[in-house]
Formats: C-alpha cells, structure tokens, sequence
C-alpha cells in the first residue's frame, strides 16, 4: 500500500500520532461498513459458487477491497499500517463468511487472512471439468424461444448460460504484456459475434425469419445489443400490428369458461335443454327448473313472459287446456347467450316445447 493514501496529522496537546485515511484508500472504512452486514443477496451453496463469486466480487470491488482476497494489497511490515490492514483484513473475512449458506459454513476453516480464505473457497468449489461446459454448450444449443415467451424472457435464459459458460471459459488475454495486436478485444468480439448468431438462431422462426435474413445482410453486423434492440422493436410491431377480436371471440370472452365457434351453440344448447329436464320444481309441478328458480312461486316475471300463467291456477287450467304454457327455467346465465340477435340476452332462449310436460 503506498503511503500517499495517507496523512498523518499529531494530535494537539497529546504525545502520539494518529492517522486520517483516504476515503479512495482500501484502508478506509466507512461508518456502514462494519463486519455484521451482507455484502450480496446470495449466499454459497455446494452449487452456486460461479453466481456467488462473482457477486462477492463485484460487491468487494465497488468498496475498493477486493486486492485484500486477490493478494494485490500484502501484509504491510510498517506498524501503523500493519494496525489498519489487519482491521479491514478481518472486516473482509467476515463479509465473506457472512455470506455463505449455514450448511456451508461448518466445513470452511476459519482462517484470519482474507486472500487464504478467498483461495480455499476457489479451490474447493470452482471446479471447472468437461463435462460442466458440455452441458452448458448442449444447453445453449438447445434454447429457443418457444410459443409465449418474449424476447427478454429468452434473451434471460441465453444471457444466464453466457455468463456460466464464461466463468469456465474465460476470453484470451495476453498475459505477457507486450502484445501489440489488441488480441484481447479480437477475443470479446469474436465472443458476441457468436453470441449473436446463437441469439438469432433461437429465435421463434414464424415470427422473426424476416428479422434474421435482415440483420445478416447488413454490410456490418449488428453488435449483440443491437440484435437485441431490433427484435425487441420487431416483438412491439407484431404485437401493434395483432389483428382485434372477432365476433367468435368477443362471445367466447362474454361467456367465461367458453371458447366454442358459432357451429358449436345448437349442441351446446340440445346438451343444456336436456340438462334443464332433469329439474323439477315441487311448487308448480313442472320440468325445466327448480323452485328456487321458480317465477310463479317468487310472483315476478321478465317483461318476455307475456300471456303465460301468472299462478297455480291459471298454470292448472293451462295444463287442462293443453296450452302446453308452463313456467319456464327463469336461470339466467350470461355465457349461454345462444342467439345474440334474440331479445332475451338477460337468459337462455326457450321455446314453447320447453316447458311442456
């Protein structure tokens, strides 16, 4: 750690020195930084550690504490700043061990260097072999946006395997130093570029086919955000551009629990006249419906029911008459609507044979 990071200041009327710390110093702790708190939303598990690194590292990098795990801030062997690394040392191995899984935590060793620690957890959980990364690649392979799922729900799906995949497969780097060819960026290029076809080639080919052939012909090929954007674009004008509801389908939503074609109503309305038969009402003695459902009983009637019996009598001398008028099933059901052009749509439609006995 170089000491321009921080400034020695004497305390006035006292015989000893103390230290004010840079704020931009990985020495430096605020005042929310102290040892009891989660760095990450993800705790390590046996299964997770590729996620759960990445996160803590990420978290660590954002404080300016992540050299203390990676080896790159060393035990100093000046005793002033020995004091402080051992106090920001140690608040690291708590962040860490705050964040790993209790049926984790009792077979990691507790260790008080924070880059010690960092190297058991690597060494015993990032296993990278064969078969993880044919799996991945299988798995990319196979992702396609099936029937129903937006753009962003498969690019998610895509983007989460990316990321796995890269934990194991890392982009070349030039590790001498010297290389002049910027062979790093042709690596992450080449990277997205392929990242890009698997993209297109997933995609739902009844709905993007145009959208692929356009992107390909471009004199330069798209970036992957930019692949992302135009689908993203093509997704909201094929949505814009769904033809509205038929009339079949305005029925089907006026009637819940219904999705049936205009050819389908007279089976459905025989299926419902003979269900309606197998009522019986005690008060007026007529099939069709029951004396919950009966009108003379309740002495109210629509304004449809006409010259038909009002009361037991009228509905005894009918009977005698043979008129065939009998109380009809007054149920109404909105989603059995049967002939929308009727002007009873309050109910079903009966006929005089409906009601006779």
């Amino acid at each position: 750690m170089s000491g321009d990071t921080i400034i020695v200041e004497p305390l006035h009327n006292k015989n000893e020195t103390t230290f004010k710390i840079d704020p931009l110093s990985p020495f430096y702790l605020g005042s929310h930084d102290i040892p009891g708190i989660k760095i990450s939303s993800i705790s390590l598990t046996h299964s997770n550690y590729e996620d759960w690194s990445r996160d803590i590292r990420m978290s660590l990098k954002s404080r300016r504490k992540y050299g203390f795990c990676d080896g790159s801030i060393t035990k100093p062997t000046d005793k002033n700043l020995l004091d402080q690394w051992e106090v920001v040392n140690c608040t690291v191995v708590r962040w860490i061990r705050n964040m790993i899984d209790p049926s984790v935590i009792s077979t990691v060793p507790f260790v008080e260097d924070a880059s010690i620690l960092w190297r058991d957890l690597s060494e015993r959980f990032a296993v990278v072999d064969s078969t993880s990364i044919h799996s991945l690649k299988t798995d990319l392979a196979e992702c396609k946006q099936l029937k129903g799922m937006s753009i962003t729900e498969y690019y998610g799906k895509l983007k989460t395997l990316w990321d796995a995949l890269a934990v194991h497969e890392p982009p070349f780097a030039c590790k001498c130093g010297r290389c002049i060819c910027d062979i790093s960026s042709q690596a992450i290029k080449r990277r997205d570029n392929e990242r890009l076809h698997q993209f297109f080639m997933g995609l739902d080919r009844s709905l993007y086919s145009t959208l692929r052939h356009q992107q390909f012909q471009l004199e330069t090929l798209p970036t992957l955000n930019r692949g992302y954007h135009a689908a993203l674009q093509s997704e909201r004008l094929i949505q814009n551009d769904a033809p509205p509801p038929d009339a079949t389908t305005v029925m089907a939503f006026a009637t819940p629990g219904t999705s049936h074609t205009p050819t389908d109503w007279k089976a459905i309305r025989e299926k419902a006249k003979l269900e309606r038969r197998k009522l019986f009402c005690t008060h007026c003695e007529v099939h069709g419906h029951d004396i919950k459902n009966c009108f003379i009983k309740a002495n109210k009637f629509p304004d449809w029911w006409g010259s038909r019996p009002r009361t037991l009598e009228e509905l005894r001398r009918s009977k005698a008459g043979g008129t065939g008028l009998a109380g009809p099933d007054p149920v109404v059901h909105a989603n059995v609507a049967f002939t929308p052009s009727s002007d009873r749509l309050s109910g079903p439609v009966y006929e005089d044979d409906d009601w006779s006995w």
